[in-house]
């Protein structure tokens, strides 16, 4: 039996309990009104499971068979932590709160999806070993997501026992006076957050306000009302760059407008929101004080002027009655103006590298500073999520966690270059977080791969994750590579020639050139794997593997890109000959399904640059001919 996270004691026992159609749920007299909400998502489970349903009682003056839940306090548990356990008489859930007794009814739908009705006695004790376990999800580099797919994605983030989630914003919502910023999107609105936050609210997920405030305000500053608060002065005729976006773009911290701006934002953010916590980000300021603010960095140095600027917002944030949170990306520079901030203020660690930095966390643990670790699902930039890399990065960042006792784990989904890869692909990462946040004991890959297989998928054969893992691996070209060769050759970036970026990237991807018939046809294996495959998966699962599919044909796609532009540009003969007009009908009858795929997740969005850039590499492969 597969259980994530996994329970930090469970204890098998003797005999079995078999759930009967006249069976019941019912509630103790200690339970909160809450509890009928965890007994509707047990009941449904049920349904779905076995096609049984059973009634809801809160009768207690008759036994009933079946599964009872109660509440009662255990304070070596926490608000979070429950018992379940399960004898020949029948199941009983008790949450020491609220929180565990959803997180035990969360672990009993598990065990329903592998058991059926017949369910083993045992006896099981839970609680988390970090206290904040979080996603922070992008929601503004491309992709902006449907309220159906954000509510199914809070129900998956309840189901794994994450409790915190940030919606990243640098321009998608519906900010008054901001319609020059909005205009040309799809912005969430504040009726979609005030109905997520209650969402979130009843499955006991923290939902985060998280907006930019420093760098990275591409659309803001590119606006005639805000342009002139930009730190480094772009003339609003430069066209759209993928890369200049995620690279440049800060405000002005020495103009008091901007300031203001950000109040406005944070003003009219917060209020749609029950957390006590807000997000300011502020990370990768990377024109600070090289442009209308030299001067000031001259005088008291760029690091000083962050530290000022993100005191000044944490201070109004705390005016608010709320607790600030922020990048730590710059802070690490110098971790003793940590003491310069406010003493409740988090400060969020990350680090994407498969073998991130132990001493970034030591240095914050020694400076007294609480702190988030925050590794990433490793999907920017790739059409699907790495995912060898992901559980490395996500298994070394929540052991830090736990060795410096921090106070939470949250993992990251960024979508730079467009936000390409499509959600479904996150979902590995995410839960190897959720794994490795609630127990300190951190499995090793291929059994939480095989238990990620089983739980989430419907696997029985407890295989997928595998294939996948391999799946991803098969890169030559990804999509960052594409997109910034791209945009050299048409002129849209112009801070490298052609020859400049094939001398960085060339020993990156040069062993494996010259195997891309060797790469793309494990690709095609891989594929073939996973349709083989189908019929030991449940039905949800198997309609879940499309984005795979799909992504990985473009994946193919590129990699026969990066043999044609080998050939062109670094004058190699490459094995894998292709009519390069061919590859630019394909590329074209690819983004035709994968509109199609997008459209199952997200609002339109910008979704049309994602197109521009195909369309780009499509007509330049026709000049090639």
């Amino acid at each position: 039996m597969k259980l994530i996270p996994q329970p930090q004691q469970l204890e098998l026992q003797e005999g079995t309990y078999r759930i009967g159609y006249q069976d019941r749920i019912t509630l103790d007299a200690a339970c909160s009104p809450a509890a009928y909400g965890y007994a509707k998502l047990l009941a449904g489970e049920l349904e779905e499971q076995a096609g049984i349903s059973l009634l809801i009682d809160r009768r207690t003056h008759t036994t009933h068979p079946g599964i009872r839940l109660l509440q009662a306090e255990r304070p070596r548990l926490g608000r979070e932590g429950y018992e379940l356990e399960i004898t020949p008489a029948g199941v009983r859930i008790t949450g020491s709160g609220e929180a565990g007794l959803l997180y035990g009814v969360q672990t009993l739908r598990q065990i329903l999806r592998q058991e059926g009705l017949v369910l083993p006695c045992l006896h099981l004790t839970d609680r988390p070993a970090l206290a904040t376990r979080g996603l922070f999800y992008d929601v503004t580099r491309g992709r902006i997501p449907t309220m159906a797919f954000l509510k199914d994605l809070a129900d998956r983030c309840s189901f794994y026992k994450l409790n915190q989630l940030h919606l990243y914003i640098e321009h998608t919502f519906l900010f008054d006076g901001f319609s020059e910023v909005w205009r040309d999107d799809t912005p969430l609105t504040p009726e979609d957050i005030l109905e997520l936050d209650a969402y979130c609210q009843a499955l006991h997920i923290d939902l985060v306000p998280s907006v930019a405030t420093l760098g990275h305000l591409y659309k803001v500053l590119r606006t005639r009302s805000f342009h002139k608060l930009s730190e480094v002065d772009e003339p609003q005729s430069a066209p759209f760059s993928f890369y200049q976006r995620q690279c440049h773009h800060t405000l002005n911290v020495t103009d008091a407008d901007s300031l203001e701006l950000v109040y406005r934002m944070m003003d009219q953010f917060l209020p749609l929101f029950s957390s006590r916590l807000f997000n300011i980000n502020g990370d990768e300021p990377f024109d600070l004080g090289k442009g209308r603010g030299k001067a000031l960095a001259d005088q008291v140095g760029s690091h000083q002027m962050y530290v000022d600027w993100i005191g000044k917002l944490c201070r109004h944030v705390e005016e608010l009655g709320k607790q600030p949170l922020f990048w730590g990306d710059i802070i690490l520079a110098h971790p003793e103006t940590m003491q310069e901030l406010p003493q409740d203020v988090i400060c969020m660690n990350w680090d994407y590298d498969p073998a991130p930095r132990e001493d970034h966390a030591q240095k914050l643990w020694a400076q007294g500073a609480n702190q988030y670790l925050c590794p990433g699902v490793q999907g920017w930039k790739q059409t699907v999520n790495r995912l060898d890399l992901a559980y490395a990065n996500v298994k070394k960042m929540a052991s830090l966690a736990h060795k410096y006792r921090a106070a939470g784990l949250l993992v990251t989904e960024w979508g730079d270059f467009g936000h390409l890869q499509d959600p479904e692909s996150s979902v590995p990462g995410i839960l190897y977080s959720a794994a490795m946040g609630w127990n300190a004991q951190l499995p090793p890959e291929e059994e939480l791969n095989a238990g990620i297989s089983v739980v989430e998928y419907g696997d029985r054969s407890g295989q997928l994750l595998s294939i996948l893992r391999t799946l991803s691996q098969q890169v030559v070209f990804n999509w960052g590579h594409v997109v910034e060769l791209s945009e050299i050759l048409s002129g849209r970036l112009t801070d490298e020639t052609p020859e400049e970026f094939w001398a960085r990237f060339l020993p990156q991807i040069q062993p494996n050139l010259h195997r891309i018939q060797e790469v793309n046809g494990t690709i095609d294996a891989c594929q073939e794997a996973i349709c083989r495959l189908m019929p030991a998966m449940d039905r949800s699962g198997r309609k879940r593997m499309l984005p795979f599919l799909l992504m990985s044909d473009g994946q193919k796609l590129l990699n026969r890109l990066a043999a044609i532009w080998e050939q062109q540009y670094l004058g190699s003969a490459n094995p894998l000959h292709q009519n390069p007009v061919d590859l630019a009908a394909q590329l074209e009858t690819w983004y035709a399904s994968y509109k199609q795929l997008w459209a199952r997740t997200s609002r339109e969005s910008e979704l049309y640059r994602i197109g521009q850039t195909i369309f780009w590499l499509a007509d330049q492969l026709r000049s090639l001919s």
